[in-house]
């Protein structure tokens, strides 16, 4: 039970520490999202396009990367530890 929550729990922090590197990587989200698409998604989300949305457009924008990219990295991961510990 114990080492279980355990390996929960180290899980959890492996991803948050993966989490971190690539947000850390990515750098300002200024710089790799499209003006016009955080514009086309700004108006989507709240149907005027102003800084205000527009930096809330850059920002969700922004987590999924990061959380897509994270879950990537992390399946790949965990799928190589596996096979590591099978041999």
């Amino acid at each position: 039970m114990a080492r279980t929550l355990a390996r929960r729990l180290l899980k959890i922090a492996f991803f948050m520490l993966v989490m971190f590197a690539v947000s850390r990587t990515l750098g300002s989200q200024e710089t790799y999202i499209n003006h016009y698409f955080g514009s086309w998604v700004a108006q989507t989300i709240s149907g005027d396009v102003n800084a205000e949305s527009l930096y809330d457009a850059y920002f969700y924008i922004d987590v999924i990367c990061v959380a897509v990219i994270t879950t990537v990295i992390y399946l790949i991961t965990m799928k190589l530890i596996r096979k590591i510990r099978s041999k």
